[in-house]
């Protein structure tokens, strides 16, 4: 496997912590959002900050639309949803999404194939058909995940959706509950088909899909990372935080390498790349002790490239780009 280098530090554009980073599928962007209220876009290969915007309250996620050209959704503190294009310095193009909540927005995904959009805000899971309208509006929301034993855990028991993901052409959406496990719901029949519940699973932080694999990845709280077959209760493989978790800040997780690896962020501020074909430890990425939570990754032709920004860092905040040749090193899915 191939090792990763330093690329570029991205600094001084946000005056608080950056809470989201998402590369463009074109791979020449990078967004990132931040508690300052803003949202930067870079340039991936120069480093070099493009363009600003600014909002009334937090921004939590970014996810950048998969077909429709340089078209960034986010999602904020207040519930506010936005889809943003055509970026330009006298402004930009919008549309929103009206969620009927004004709570914070958590995670979101896009299913190409129904043209569907998952949000997940507060303790909710809406559904929306992302069409050429001006705006849009929630039209499908998924019941609660099943209640759970509270003999079984000592955590508080909201309900709070961490990350979410299209499955099956889209008629299926996997959410990753902070605190009631990974459950796998039929759309249409708004009904449960794959529940991995507490105790076999902690608070979870977020999760990643390959869908080659047909796996998911979980990163938790405390516990660690833990591989799935979607479908199976059992974890098929499990690595431990290299250190005991004495600050509880979500740490996301990414598959890459088509697949064959893994990477996630550490509160030691390492980020970690698992080799997903011997399940070892190959790499570590060191921010010297700083904690490194997002994680975001891109492949472009014979390179990838993880994105990773700092946390608890406030006016300080930044984010590093690392990358790694891949050329001799084929990204065909390893059988789990």
């Amino acid at each position: 496997m191939p090792a990763y280098v330093e690329h570029k530090t991205l600094v001084s554009e946000h005056g608080d912590s950056v809470n989201t980073i998402s590369f463009s599928p074109c791979g020449r962007y990078l967004a990132s959002g931040s508690s300052d209220h803003s949202v930067c876009i870079w340039n991936v290969h120069s480093g070099s900050f493009l363009f600003r915007v600014v909002f009334d309250s937090t921004v939590n996620v970014l996810h950048w639309h998969p077909t429709r050209e340089e078209t960034l959704v986010c999602g904020c503190d207040d519930g506010s949803v936005l889809s943003m294009s055509d970026f330009r310095p006298s402004g930009f193009e919008k549309k929103l999404i009206h969620l009927g909540v004004k709570a914070p927005v958590f995670c979101m995904d896009i299913d190409v194939s129904t043209n569907l959009w998952a949000i997940g805000v507060s303790n909710q899971v809406n559904i929306t058909t992302g069409d050429n309208q001006d705006e849009y509006t929630a039209a499908t929301q998924l019941p609660p995940p099943p209640e759970i034993d509270t003999k079984h855990t000592e955590n508080d028991l909201c309900i709070q959706p961490r990350s979410l993901h299209f499955i099956g052409g889209g008629r299926k959406l996997v959410v990753s509950y902070l605190n009631h496990g990974i459950v796998t719901w039929d759309i249409a029949k708004k009904a449960v088909t794959w529940h991995v519940k507490p105790p076999s699973i902690s608070q979870i932080a977020s999760s990643a899909v390959c869908h080659d694999m047909n796996a998911l990845v979980v990163n938790m709280l405390q516990d660690g990372i833990c591989l799935y077959k979607i479908g199976s209760k059992r974890a098929i493989w499990k690595w431990d935080h290299e250190a005991d978790c004495d600050v509880q800040c979500p740490s996301s997780i990414s598959f890459l390498h088509g697949g064959r690896a893994v990477a996630s962020g550490t509160i030691t501020g390492n980020v970690c790349i698992w080799n997903m074909d011997s399940k070892d430890l190959y790499q570590v990425l060191l921010h010297g002790g700083d904690v490194m939570q997002a994680v975001a990754t891109y492949q472009q032709g014979a390179w990838n490239y993880i994105a990773v920004r700092s946390a608890l860092k406030g006016q300080d905040s930044y984010i590093k780009i690392w990358k790694a040749n891949i050329s001799s090193y084929l990204p065909d899915p390893c059988s789990l």
